[in-house]
Parts: structure tokens; sequence; C-alpha cells
């Protein structure tokens, strides 16, 4: 993203969009980057594959099967409780860094998403930059290129069932759906 003082959308078509963050959005951006994306899944199979070491070891080992056992009846629990603390704590980072400014005012034109916060900078994210985009149930996923969290836009941002409209079609207009 190029944050600048003043960067101007393209003339022609544009939708505007008004929203304040949530930690809600932030929750369910990551949530849908863990599951439908490679990099996600290899941190979630990261923190899921280590407990079961000690059992694989066991067994190797020779320990007796009922110790086994208990290692793998345990082992997963304790690697989603750890995947999920890790969402949490990356949930938590993503919000704190969103909720500095209350209100974002984003312009979707044929250029990229220019969003203008009040402290009156504003920074202009290029179509070309973007991988790719994704809907959930409550939020535009903007995938940049690289290895970002998704931007995300969220749907209450459009105050009419028009203007939802305009945005999905800007976004399948300039990116392909994920």
């Amino acid at each position: 993203m190029n944050t600048t003082g003043g960067a101007e959308p393209a003339v022609g078509a544009q939708v505007e969009a008004y929203f304040g963050p949530r930690p809600a959005d932030a929750r369910e951006a990551l949530r849908w980057q863990s599951r439908k994306t490679a990099r996600g899944r290899v941190r979630m199979l990261l923190w899921l594959g280590p407990p079961l070491v000690p059992a694989a070891l066991g067994a190797v080992r020779g320990i007796a099967p009922e110790h086994l056992l208990v290692l793998a009846v345990l082992a997963p629990p304790v690697g989603w409780y750890a995947a999920h603390m890790s969402l949490d704590r990356r949930v938590y980072r993503l919000y704190e860094w969103a909720a500095r400014h209350r209100e974002y005012r984003c312009t979707l034109s044929d250029t990229g998403l220019e969003t203008r916060l009040p402290d009156g900078t504003s920074s202009l994210l290029l179509w070309s930059e973007c991988e790719a985009f994704a809907e959930t149930r409550n939020l535009f996923l903007l995938l940049p290129k690289g290895k970002g969290a998704p931007l995300w836009l969220p749907k209450r941002a459009a105050l009419t069932g028009a203007e939802l409209a305009r945005i999905r079609a800007f976004l399948e207009r300039n990116l392909r759906r994920f």
C-alpha cells in the first residue's frame, strides 16, 4: 500500500463505503485465511502436528500401548488449543492495528481501493497489488500479493443493496474470485 497525503481515485464510476472496525471482522478474515489458503492450512498443521510427535517417537521406541493411547488422545486437543490461542492472538493484533482509526472511508474505482482516514492520510491499493478477492458472509476480503493478512471491507459499509452489488461488480471486474 502506498500511504500518501492526497491520492485521488480515477475519474469515473466510484463507490463510497464508510465503516468502523470491529473485532468480529478481524476474526472472520483470519479464520477464512486459515481455512481457505495454503499458507493458512500450513500454519494450522504446524500447530496440530507437533503434539503428535511424542506419540510417534513412543511407538518407535516401544512404549507400552496404553501410554501411547494416552498421548494419542491428549495430543490433538493440545494442538487445537494452541492453534486457537494463536488465532486469537493474531486477531487481537490485527484488530488493534485497525482500531487506531474509528472510521474508514473507502472509495472503489477502476484504479483500486482508496482508504481515507480521519487524520487526513490516505492509502491507495491498486488492483494490480491484489492477488484475488473473496467473499464471506459479512466481508469482502482483498488478498494482497505476498505474505499479508487479508484486507477486509465489511458488507455493512454499503448503505443499500444496490451499493453492495456495485462493490461486488467492481471486485469481480478487477480481480479474480478466490
